[in-house]
């Protein structure tokens, strides 16, 4: 008798077989359940080990053993008849195949149904009766919320890669024309709380809420997601997908694609994904880079560039990686202290390189937005970029905000609060979004409203330094100068690379006529980038009440644009050079875009009055001609009872429109028109060179005196405050 029969004749091929079906089963099994109890992946494999390890035990059982009527006994002690034989073989048979359906049917659920816990997925035909089911079959959902999906890798070091899936999805459903998709920021305040998804649709005002569970070992990725209808909580659409780890990106399309038919949308997700790498550490650097720069911080921005140009090393065509550096360029202009001549061209070069790579990158023509607005001063240029931005991507949140500033400069407010009210549509429960439209609102006049959204925020989220930054900036304008110096050294404490706060300060300083402390502020604000854009507005106010034209004028040299230019041509006339002052004067509203047959904006009101005064004094007939065209900008934010946080108020810019007139009275009635509002240097009423024909006129005197006394009751109140940098 050979070998081979008599293996057969013990059964020892049929329990080698039984056994390899019955572990298949405890497998799947262990893979359904563990992860439930957040079993580390480890526990899994151990048992895959010992199960394999128990093959040859069990073959060495079936060759040892025999399974008679009587039990089991060894197999040389007993003599088992062959049909005893044939009826174990007949058992040994139906057993495998019961453990292998089970398996099957095990594996099939796994993959077809939804996450353990989770409602049924919903049966529309069952519930024809139902008036909800009825609309969602007739009206396909506009709109959803992308939630952070959940990380389940074994050691819970994966949640930038889960959040960064998610998000990846949200960016490409964002997308679609008339479906309106809520922002990360509120999207993702829910990670790990207890919310049910009828509180999610309320809060973010929306239909359907997508969510999901990234599990990642090694080089394998588990990816499950479904879409729940807000209204009855049923799911729309479940999966789970096993893939490699390089396959990451064939999955989130499948997923938008699922989502997309679903809800009966249009997308073409081919076209939209050319901003993507197929590279899965190229895409693991950006993500980890895009999270660096969530915070707009000095420290957090320069991180995030280093990750998005290791991501570009791998993948030279990866265009988002590129649109990234773009961005944190912009804001590290802003937040981080950084020289506009070193930040702006770079996150041009960026910008336009993502544009090589994806013409349609909303994120590149945002960027290039915000270039053109504050390193090239063209409004126009910016308006083109920012409208192209939202057509690209309707629910992208940030160029809604950043698009505000440029309508604003355009003197184009009612579009400017639509814009920020759509940010806040989008983004619900971003604190940022909320400030942001609070500080627009006073902009336009809606002191109320705008007031009541700070007290709100701050009622909300105490200490927050974007609801303190707006508080500072609304109580500075209405000359509660005190009230303003806290907030604004709370918002300096709690951003230690943003100069912002401390170059408010110091403007404060010098309205208070506080010279030492105007100048420690100001080297606060220096210390953060040395000249960047608010250094030089502290600068600025320093050398404006100081006289000081040769400051200013090196002020301007190193701000440049337009802005610059104007600092430099009111430096000029201060010293004297009425020829001078005026070319750099004409420069400025040239740089600015001026066209004198078109509206005057409001970025040309300054340039304008201030060539008003020299094209007088050197008796050229244009300057009637000047105020004529700054005049209607201000009388209309003056009648919508605007004010401005980092100016001296429209009121007071009438007044030296009207001074260089020689209207004393209208003058007069200006300023102190500005006084009641929150105008509160008294040294421009007494010595800045509009007002200098009545410079000892007892009634302007009295105005300045006004003014100190007022200012005496601040700086009282600051007494309380530690104003140390």
């Amino acid at each position: 008798m050979n070998l081979v029969t008599e293996l057969k004749r013990r059964n020892v091929f049929r329990v080698g077989l039984f056994y390899a079906v019955a572990a298949w089963l405890v497998i799947q099994v262990a893979e359904t359940v563990l992860p439930l109890f957040e079993v580390p992946d480890g526990v899994l494999r151990g048992v895959i080990v010992l199960l394999a390890l128990g093959l040859v035990p069990a073959l060495v059982f079936a060759w040892a053993f025999e399974l008679t009527p009587d039990g089991i006994r060894r197999e040389s002690e007993v003599d088992v008849a062959p049909e005893v034989k044939q009826q174990t073989a007949h058992k040994l048979n139906w057993a495998t195949l019961a453990v292998a359906v089970l398996a099957i049917a095990l594996l099939a659920i796994d993959r077809l149904m939804p996450e353990a816990g989770a409602p049924e997925m919903a049966n529309p035909a069952a519930n024809a009766g139902s008036a909800a089911d009825t609309a969602a079959d007739t009206a396909p959902a506009r709109s959803i919320a992308v939630l952070a999906f959940d990380d389940l890798s074994p050691l819970a070091d994966q949640a930038y890669f889960a959040e960064g899936v998610s998000e990846e999805l949200l960016n490409l459903l964002a997308r679609i024309d008339g479906f309106k998709v809520a922002a990360r920021t509120s999207s993702f305040k829910f990670k790990g709380g207890d919310a049910d998804i009828a509180e999610i649709g309320r809060a973010l005002n929306v239909e359907t809420v997508l969510e999901g569970s990234v599990r990642k070992a090694g080089d394998q990725v588990r990816v499950t997601a479904q879409l729940i209808n807000v209204a009855d909580g049923f799911h729309l659409w479940s999966n789970s997908y096993d893939r490699r780890l390089e396959n990451i990106f064939a999955v989130q399309d499948e997923i938008a694609g699922a989502i997309v038919e679903a809800l009966k949308l249009e997308l073409d997700i081919t076209g939209e994904t050319a901003s993507r790498t197929t590279n899965v550490e190229a895409f693991d650097h950006y993500l980890r880079g895009r999270q660096l720069a969530r915070e707009p911080s000095r420290s957090g921005l320069l991180r995030a560039i280093e990750r998005y140009e290791r991501a570009i090393a791998i993948d030279p065509e990866f265009a988002a990686a590129y649109a990234g550096i773009a961005d944190a360029w912009v804001w590290l202009e802003d937040y981080g202290g950084i020289k506009s001549a070193e930040a702006f061209p770079k996150a041009e070069q960026a910008a336009r390189r993502a544009l090589e790579l994806d013409p349609e990158s909303a994120e590149a023509h945002a960027a290039m937005g915000m270039v053109f607005d504050r390193y090239y001063d063209d409004n126009m240029g910016a308006s083109e970029y920012f409208e192209r931005t939202i057509a690209l991507n309707p629910n992208y949140v940030t160029a809604y905000n950043l698009y505000g500033d440029t309508l604003r400069d355009m003197g184009a407010l009612d579009r400017m609060i639509e814009v920020h009210r759509k940010a806040v549509e989008l983004d619900p429960l971003s604190v940022f979004y909320r400030a942001r439209l609070a500080s627009k609102l006073f902009t336009t006049g809606d002191l109320d409203e705008s007031r009541r959204m700070i007290d709100a925020l701050l009622a909300e989220f105490p200490g927050n330094d974007y609801a303190l930054e707006e508080l500072g900036n609304l109580e500075m304008a209405r000359g509660n100068l005190a009230a303003a110096a806290d907030a604004d050294t709370r918002v300096h404490a709690a951003r230690p690379g943003d100069p912002y706060p401390a170059a408010l300060i110091s403007r404060i300083a010098v309205q208070l006529e506080d010279l030492p402390l105007a100048r420690q502020w100001a080297e606060a604000a220096r210390q953060r980038g040395d000249d960047n854009r608010w250094e030089l507005f502290a600068r600025e106010q320093i050398a404006l009440w100081q006289q000081d034209w040769p400051a200013l004028d090196r002020v301007g040299d190193l701000l440049g644009g337009h802005d610059g230019a104007n600092l430099r041509g009111i430096a000029a006339a201060g010293r004297g050079d009425l020829p001078e002052a005026r070319r750099h004067l004409l420069e400025a509203l040239r740089m600015s875009g001026h066209d004198p047959l078109e509206p005057t904006l409001l970025q040309h009101v300054r340039k304008l009055t201030d060539l008003a005064r020299v094209e007088r004094a050197l008796d050229l007939p244009e300057w009637r001609n000047r105020l004529e065209a700054a005049r209607p900008v201000l009388e209309r934010l003056v009648r919508r009872g605007g004010v401005e946080s980092n100016s001296e108020g429209y009121d007071t810019r009438l007044a030296r429109i009207t001074a260089v007139e020689g209207d004393r009275e209208a003058t007069l009635g200006h300023l102190r028109a500005a006084v009641d509002t929150g105008f509160r240097a008294a040294w421009v009423i007494e010595s800045d060179p509009f007002f200098s024909a009545w410079h000892d006129d007892p009634e302007f005197l009295a105005l300045a005196i006004e003014i100190r006394r007022l200012n005496d009751i601040e700086r009282a109140r600051m007494a309380e405050i530690d104003l140390q940098p």
